[in-house]
C-alpha cells in the first residue's frame, strides 16, 4: 500500500479501553508527531522506515471472535 513512515502508540489499557478508544487516542496522543511527519512527507524530506528483511502479511478486518477473546484475556 506504500511506504511506512512511522509507528505510533501510547500506553493504552487493553483492559479498560475498547479498540475504538485505542485507535482514536493513538492518533490524538500523537498529533504533533504526525503533523511533523506529514509535513516532512509533503516536503520530500521524510525517510520511509526500512522494512527490508521483515516478514510481511496481508492485513484484514479482525474477527469479532478474536476481539472478544482478546478482551476476555485482558480482563482475566
Amino acid at each position: 500500500t506504500g511506504p511506512i513512515y512511522g509507528f505510533y502508540s501510547y500506553p493504552f489499557n487493553e483492559r479498560a479501553e475498547s479498540h475504538i478508544v485505542i485507535q482514536t487516542r493513538t492518533v490524538f496522543d500523537n498529533l504533533d508527531a504526525l503533523a511533523a511527519k506529514f509535513k516532512g512527507i509533503a516536503q520530500g524530506t521524510a525517510k520511509p522506515v526500512d522494512v527490508a528483511g521483515r516478514a510481511s502479511a496481508v492485513w484484514g478486518q479482525p474477527w469479532l471472535s478474536k476481539y472478544l477473546a482478546w478482551k476476555w484475556r485482558a480482563r482475566a
